[in-house]
């Protein structure tokens, strides 16, 4: 009996700390919960976090009060010196000890639970019983909301509202101004995002640092700035019965973002931007580069893509020597690092793993601008201020193999019949959908190097010289060439490697490319 006991004690405990646990995402569309934690400051929680209902909290705060919704913030929390709420609770600074913080919570929310029990009115816990708030069942609970993303469409909805007024959210600190408190001012033509200022996780430049310094002084982290202004524009904006954006936090926490297409269409943010820009560089020995700003500006989400610092022009801080301003990085790397999605390069590297390209770039090295080609090196430095469009190119029958047979190292299998001018026909189509693939890839030269990728251009062209695979990798493995694999390698590392990397379903597996010879027993079927 005792042992039965034991059994069944152990059975419950392995059960109740299964369920304990478990961790799962807060995501219900019909409340908007509060992780109160603060571990940055408590470190190691001794009863866990509280999960805090805000919206039941104002749903009740407001039907005690009679008041409208969008006037119980003032309930918990406080204003600061301009008159807007700051989202702290009960306080206008961002505590940092822990024994006032956790006095200040015990406080004011059992204040208000006694106030309405002593009224005989449905409130939350009013004795300071642990567990009551800080329920073990939600200590492995993890509240977390999507990233918002303030996009050009939303950017534009301001701007047409607010009647092209920059100054209602655009603003910067002026350190210059002596002996009296930094002060928040507006100049015309340093629109620029809150990021820049307000997003600690960067490494920010000696100038821009100073103003960041700021911001961190003041505790407004982007999580803090975007709720401070945001909301408090939203709430004076429905005091005053003036259309205005949510107030909570599912309403902007969406998870839903726009692509890049769909924001095709829509005004990016002007600050007399040119269309069209030479870049060229005082005392460079290239030629210039024809750049099609605009063109840019609607292939990304945001202006942070490529104006990592400022919106200021990369030559202001990336020179040929480098300064400090830029980090002391020069306009060669600034360009041209394929380390840096940043730089024109990186960028351009970072195009083609997707998987539409990635099927033959993967095997292509980044072009290193140390030991660089001149025909690559001038397609952008061509001198000329005029931006080249390039036009789609077709392929047929009449300078493409419709079919190569490959027949090197049968054995127990069939030659494979490859549809040499579906798979070409197909890689071009591909390129021709993008203009940045269509710049680069001139001719189909430019496609033919996907596969045989140590040939040289003008022996792809020619249709009775093809490259073969087997003009380099011999039937077994050279152990004096290490690097280069035998030719079975070769093809089934080119082939599956590429399907694999463009997400093709087929052919994967033996029998999808070959044909077992008759007298072998086929054991894939």
């Amino acid at each position: 009996m005792k042992k039965i006991l034991l059994i069944l004690i152990a059975l419950i405990t392995f059960l109740a700390l299964t369920v304990y646990s478990k961790s799962s995402t807060v995501s219900k569309e019909n409340e908007d919960l509060v992780e109160i934690a603060h571990k940055e400051i408590f470190g190691t929680l001794n009863y866990g976090k509280v999960i805090f209902k805000h919206q039941r909290h104002i749903d009740a705060i407001s039907k005690i009060l009679n008041k409208p919704k969008d006037l119980t913030c003032k309930e918990c929390h406080l204003r600061d010196e301009n008159g807007e709420f700051v989202f702290y609770f009960q306080t206008t600074t961002n505590l940092k000890d822990p024994e006032q913080l956790k006095n200040l919570y015990h406080k004011e929310c059992l204040k208000c639970h006694q106030m309405l029990t002593a009224q005989n009115k449905k409130a939350g816990p009013e004795i300071l019983s642990c567990r009551d708030c800080h329920k073990r069942k939600n200590e492995k609970l993890e509240v977390k909301y999507p990233m918002f993303v303030f996009d050009f469409s939303l950017h534009d909805r301001h701007v047409s509202k607010n009647k092209k007024d920059c100054s209602i959210c655009h603003h910067i600190y002026d350190i210059e101004e002596k002996n009296k408190e930094i002060a928040l001012v507006y100049e015309k033509g340093t629109e620029q995002s809150c990021y820049y200022c307000h997003d600690f996780t960067k490494k920010r430049g000696p100038e821009l640092s100073k103003i960041v310094n700021v911001a961190k002084q003041k505790n407004l982290d982007i999580k803090t700035s975007f709720h401070k202004l945001c909301i408090n524009c939203h709430l004076q904006n429905r005091i005053q019965s003036i259309e205005s954006g949510p107030i909570e936090c599912l309403k902007c926490h969406t998870g839903k973002y726009k692509t890049v297409e769909e924001l095709k269409d829509i005004p990016r943010p002007d600050i007399g931007q040119p269309d069209r820009v030479f870049l060229s560089i005082e005392g460079g020995k290239m030629k210039g580069v024809p750049f099609k700003h605009e063109f840019h500006e609607k292939n990304n989400k945001s202006c942070r893509e490529c104006h990592h610092e400022t919106l200021r022009a990369c030559r202001d801080c990336h020179t040929l020597k480098g300064k400090q301003e830029g980090g002391f990085v020069n306009t060669l790397t600034a360009f041209h690092s394929t380390n840096s999605s940043i730089s024109c390069q990186g960028c351009h590297r970072n195009m083609t793993l997707r998987k539409e390209c990635f099927g033959c770039h993967y095997l292509i090295p980044p072009i290193k601008t140390e030991i660089g080609r001149r025909d690559i090196c001038t397609r952008c430095h061509k001198g000329k201020k005029e931006f080249e469009e390039m036009k789609p190119f077709k392929v047929s029958l009449d300078n493409i193999k419709n079919e190569v047979l490959i027949n090197h190292i049968e054995n127990e299998f069939e030659p494979v019949k490859m549809p040499h001018y579906k798979i070409v026909k197909k890689l071009v189509d591909i390129s021709n959908q993008s203009r940045i693939a269509t710049y680069f890839h001139r001719d189909i030269q430019s496609i033919c190097k996907g596969c045989h990728h140590k040939t040289k251009e003008d022996a792809e062209a020619n249709r009775e010289k093809p490259p073969l695979c087997a003009s380099c990798h011999s039937v077994y493995f050279d152990s004096k060439a290490l690097g280069r694999p035998r030719l079975e390698a070769a093809y089934h590392g080119m082939c599956i490697k590429c399907h694999e990397n463009m997400s093709l379903e087929k052919p994967r597996k033996c029998y999808d490319c070959h044909k077992r010879k008759r007298g072998n027993i086929n054991v894939y079927n």
